[in-house]
């Protein structure tokens, strides 16, 4: 639900670089759009394997993610690691979410739009939205006064 609109026109021609020569442009105009966050948000980190058919997830993925729910964030990762299984490299598909209402609203949606995901209640958490932002950083568990530490942290 939105609660207000913000618009900025850029008179001084402001650029954005960094694509090279080849990706370059002029921002004329944007618009910002603030919306309503509820109390409770749902968030989850489910990860697939080759074993476990990501190729296929991945591929759907492709065609689903934009369509499933307009408060829906369902951010996919590919990484390689070696399993912890049999101790050979493979390719993880990390499918990261975050739904802007309860877990039980969001099952029915994902079981419609994304069955193969396999998404069950016991992979989401639901959390208040500024915890939400630990998840997504890296720092599930702590103190939401790791957000004031202005120091840049490695991740390499």
């Amino acid at each position: 639900m939105s609660m207000s609109f913000a618009t900025y026109n850029c008179c001084n021609g402001d650029a954005i670089r960094g694509g090279g020569g080849t990706s370059f442009g002029i921002v004329v105009a944007f618009k910002i759009e603030l919306i309503v966050i509820p109390q409770t948000v749902t968030v989850f980190n489910v990860t697939r394997t080759l074993e476990q058919n990501a190729t296929q997830l991945v591929h759907r993925w492709q065609y689903v993610a934009d369509k499933i729910d307009e408060n829906l964030l369902l951010r996919l990762l590919l990484r390689s690691f070696t399993s912890s299984r049999n101790g050979k490299r493979t390719i993880g598909a990390f499918f990261t979410s975050l739904y802007l209402s309860p877990v039980d609203d969001l099952l029915p949606i994902m079981q419609e739009k994304f069955p193969e995901l396999g998404l069950v209640k016991e992979d989401c958490t639901e959390m208040p939205w500024i915890e939400s932002t630990l998840f997504f950083a890296g720092f599930q568990g702590e103190s939401l006064d790791v957000l004031l530490n202005r120091t840049q942290v490695s991740t390499m």
